[in-house]
């Protein structure tokens, strides 16, 4: 037996070990502080051990990387906990009824004139059939200003808030960003605010506050609000095996938070932060005499907790577009040729002319400033399609990150609710049959992207989708099986398991520049991993979707482990 001061902290044996480092099934595996340092033989292994080494016997469970999402608004997901009861929750609320009760009960409880905001909506269809209105949030709560996070772009607000933000019958649909105002028969505006329309009311929100403009949500919360925010989430992170993170879109202040959660030993996961341009609020002057004087920290600073990944830009969504192409192209060129990393929404749904545009000014740019390696990311990969445009995806050397399990949900709510999704244009133009709209909007060909040497990268969209500890794979059973709430829309175009895998830890590393210290198991490497509850590639795909992860490790410690308390 070895001394204990030098001996391995943990050692893993008795199941499956899967390193995706090389094809080799080592029986055992060895960390010391937060990193690997020996993977082999049982026999072996278990020499090392000393005095305080603890050693888990897997009993035939698996053993696997540590899982990244690819795609969250990390620091948005904490806010909506109940934890930190700031925010209604409605995010699993499938019915306007279940909505109604938890905002009226929050409104009660607030002073006439607090904002009462929610979370993301259920993503999936709700019973009725429709969205809620200005009238049902009405009925609810009379005196204070209601903000429903429909989604990333449209909100569904009741009178008192339309009436703060001077949105009436007379208010014409905006056009820089283009965006729509719901209305019933006799032009009055429903409360439902489209795109460019949610970015108005939130503009003249924030004016009557004294408040800057940030790229998602509205309501501003206090450092340590956002730092137990963090926290929160960080808990069903590390219950689901997330070990890291991209945030995607951050406002100054809350990378601030994030800073300041990192000096208190408050950051429960590893998060590569994208920053977010509040673009579609300024004009194209301003966002570069934002880029070109910015000082601060870019693309790579930070270390293995807190680094810099870059900036967002939000193209279009779903046919409306955030901003002119003029504006689009004076920002990549200026930041690229800052040396910026560049992550496009391109467009949540079927929308050529947006890919078209990006890659035609991402070419453009690659001849001034080349992009190959540098990690720029086509996000969610919606619309990404056509063999041309992939080509052309794969010429630039972009990242396609997609997110499965957000296509699963949107894909159930475009078929049960397509007539409202039509009637409050949510989607721009659609087709008319509900299921080919469901394949136009959330269609994901993982296997002609994964077949033509792209790098695909998997996520969430978290908290657009919740993460639930009960299904922690279920993204990646999406990815699989093809199967969502509206049946497999793109039969043939399923990615394997084991590719499956491979996008949820060493691919998400490897588009993270981060390939050499994360994302497989490998003597060396940092000590993030996870233990699911059965045989990772020998159980049934419905076996495979019900799979628990039983342990979490993160820098070598255990941070979470089921039943355990």
């Amino acid at each position: 037996m070895t001394q204990s001061g030098i001996a391995p902290s943990l050692i893993f044996h008795g199941g499956s070990i899967i390193t995706l480092d090389d094809d080799t099934n080592p029986e055992a595996m060895a960390i010391l502080g937060d990193k690997i340092v020996a993977i082999g033989t049982e026999a072996d292994l278990m020499s090392l051990s000393g005095t305080k080494t603890r050693h888990i016997d897997l009993a035939g469970r698996t053993l696997i990387p540590g899982m990244i999402d690819n795609h969250t608004h990390y620091m948005l997901a904490g806010l909506d906990s109940p934890e930190v009861g700031v925010r209604v929750n409605i995010a699993q609320c499938r019915s306007i009824a279940e909505q109604l009760d938890m905002i009226g009960a929050k409104a009660a409880a607030l002073e006439p004139g607090a904002w009462v905001i929610t979370s993301c909506m259920y993503r999936g269809p709700l019973a009725e059939g429709r969205f809620p209105n200005r009238h049902d949030l009405d009925q609810v709560a009379t005196d204070n200003p209601v903000y429903v996070f429909q989604s990333g772009k449209n909100i569904i607000v009741n009178s008192v808030a339309l009436e703060m933000a001077g949105i009436g019958a007379d208010t014409p649909d905006p056009t820089d960003p283009e965006g729509h105002i719901v209305r019933d028969e006799q032009g009055i505006p429903t409360g439902h605010l489209i795109a460019g329309a949610a970015d108005l009311a939130r503009s003249r929100w924030w004016a009557r506050d004294g408040l800057p403009p940030k790229m998602w949500d509205f309501p501003y919360y206090d450092e340590e609000t956002l730092i137990q925010a963090l926290e929160a989430q960080g808990r069903i992170y590390h219950a689901c095996g997330i070990v890291g993170v991209r945030d995607m879109g951050l406002a100054p202040h809350e990378l601030s938070a994030y800073q300041a959660a990192k000096r208190q030993g408050r950051l429960p996961v590893r998060v590569d932060a994208v920053l977010g341009l509040p673009a579609r609020y300024l004009p194209t002057e301003e966002i570069e005499r934002r880029i070109r004087d910015y000082f601060g920290p870019r693309t790579g600073f930070g270390d293995q907790w807190l680094r810099i990944a870059g900036l967002k830009l939000v193209v279009q969504n779903d046919g409306w577009w955030a901003y002119s192409p003029d504006k689009l192209r004076r920002i990549v060129m200026l930041a690229n040729t800052l040396g910026w990393s560049l992550a496009f929404h391109v467009s949540s749904g079927d929308a050529p002319d947006a890919t078209e545009l990006v890659l035609d000014i991402l070419e453009e740019a690659d001849r001034e400033n080349p992009v190959s390696g540098r990690y720029f990311s086509f996000e969610h990969g919606l619309g990404l399609r056509r063999p041309e445009h992939i080509a052309r995806i794969g010429a630039l050397g972009l990242v396609v990150a997609a997110n499965p399990l957000l296509s699963h949900f949107g894909a159930g709510r475009t078929v049960a609710m397509h007539s409202a999704i039509g009637g409050t244009r949510i989607t721009k133009t659609r087709p008319s049959d509900a299921h080919a709209a469901a394949a136009a909007d959330w269609g994901l060909p993982l296997r002609a992207w994964l077949d033509a040497g792209l790098l695909v990268t998997g996520g969430t969209d978290n908290p657009a989708v919740v993460y639930d500890p009960a299904q922690p794979l279920k993204g990646m059973h999406v990815a699989v099986t093809g199967q969502t709430l509206a049946g497999v829309l793109t039969p043939g175009q399923q990615a394997t398991r084991m590719e499956a895998l491979r996008m949820w830890t060493v691919n998400n590393a490897r588009a993270m520049g981060q390939e050499d210290t994360r994302g497989s198991l490998r003597v060396g490497k940092l000590a993030d991993l996870v233990v699911l509850s059965g045989d990772f590639m020998g159980c049934s795909d419905d076996e495979f979707a019900e799979m628990l992860v039983d342990v979490t490790v993160i820098n070598g410690e255990v941070v979470f482990e089921r039943g355990s308390t």
